[in-house]
């Protein structure tokens, strides 16, 4: 039994380091904003804190108040993230609502338990893909509608899938049903510092094995309800979905009831570092009792830096479910998170503005 697990921890490995290593050049390579780093070793970015303050309180800032009025207010309506401070650029890395494109990759391990099983721990892999979109409604600047769409992508490695009884797994690598949420959120002359969101959400069946899908499509709710003060960011992102047409459903598996909610709180240690947390709840009301729910709770560094000659974000984190699945669900997860910024796919509102 221990070779066994020591050689699916090397498989598992060997795989998630082969597609860090694939995905992170596409990535990057989509950049198309150019940024100014300073020379030091941290690659800190040479923006004035100071002009960010003043963007986010809606006033003009001090050094162009002296100098251009009309430079300062063009500044304020840009959608260039080159024009803000590595304090506004890491904050809104971690905003799911704002304003700039952001291609997120999350690679992580996991180990899940329950009464299935009688032995250790299961370890697998899984990335989660993330692009996430703004598209621009009405309007510009601080006075854009936009939609913020966040479709998911998730590629288990390895996942052991129970097959009746006790200590009976068949591990599988596949790629779930895709989730598309359409939050709408509000302009930042409205919201403020707020971060508020309503729209709809989509599940498509596209996973590629029925383990992994509920084998129907399913529509339902989507939000994100948030905060951003000068050192701090905290909210929430809950995702509903409740089937309504079948492709090709097993007759074991019930109508679809089921969601998630990521929530998150970051503290700006320094403009380019940050701590907090960032789980994610899923619920599945259509699973038997004590089935039902897995909560984690979290902790994660996170840091602004230059990566291919652009910012990126990198987190680590660990989560660590206090509830779970009785039967079997995830335990624990330890993730590394790549996130560069790239340039705004949709620039222009499709129904006006500047």
């Amino acid at each position: 039994m221990g070779n066994t697990n020591n050689l699916d921890f090397v498989r598992l490995a060997s795989v998630l380091v082969l597609i860090l290593l694939m995905a992170a050049a596409p990535a990057v390579a989509e950049n198309e904003l150019q940024y100014q780093f300073s020379s030091d070793e941290n690659f800190g970015l040479a923006y004035d804190t100071r002009q960010l303050l003043a963007q986010s309180e809606g006033e003009e800032s001090p050094s162009d108040v002296e100098t251009d009025s009309a430079e300062a207010s063009a500044d304020e309506s840009s959608d260039d993230a080159s024009k803000i401070s590595t304090k506004e650029l890491s904050q809104q890395s971690a905003n799911p609502v704002g304003k700039y494109a952001y291609i997120f990759t999350q690679f992580a391990s996991t180990w899940t338990d329950g009464d299935l099983n009688t032995g250790d721990s299961h370890l697998a892999g899984n990335i989660t893909f993330q692009p996430i979109i703004p598209i621009p409604l009405d309007g510009s600047g601080k006075d854009e509608w936009r939609i913020v769409t966040r479709p998911t992508i998730n590629f288990s490695i390895e996942q052991p899938i129970p097959q009746g009884p006790e200590d009976n797994f068949d591990r599988k690598t596949e790629i779930s049903d895709l989730l598309v949420p359409l939050p709408l959120a509000l302009p930042d002359n409205i919201a403020g510092r707020w971060l508020l969101a309503l729209g709809p959400s989509f599940s498509l069946p596209t996973a590629s094995d029925d383990d992994f899908s509920n084998e129907q499509w399913a529509v339902g709710a989507s939000g994100v309800f948030g905060y951003i003060s000068e050192n701090w960011m905290a909210g929430c992102y809950p995702q509903t979905y409740f089937g309504f047409a079948d492709e090709k459903r097993s007759d074991d598996k019930s109508s679809a009831r089921f969601g998630n909610m990521f929530y998150w709180f970051f503290y700006n240690i320094t403009d380019e570092w940050q701590i907090g947390t960032n789980p994610t709840i899923q619920w599945n009301d259509a699973a038997d009792k004590g089935n039902k729910w897995n909560v984690p709770v979290g902790l994660a560094l996170a840091k602004i830096t230059k990566w291919f000659g652009g910012p990126v974000r990198v987190e680590f984190g660990v989560d660590y479910s206090v509830v779970r699945e009785d039967d079997y669900g995830e335990v624990a997860r330890v993730k590394f998170n790549l996130i560069p910024v790239v340039g705004r796919p949709i620039k222009k509102a499709i129904f006006g503005g500047d």
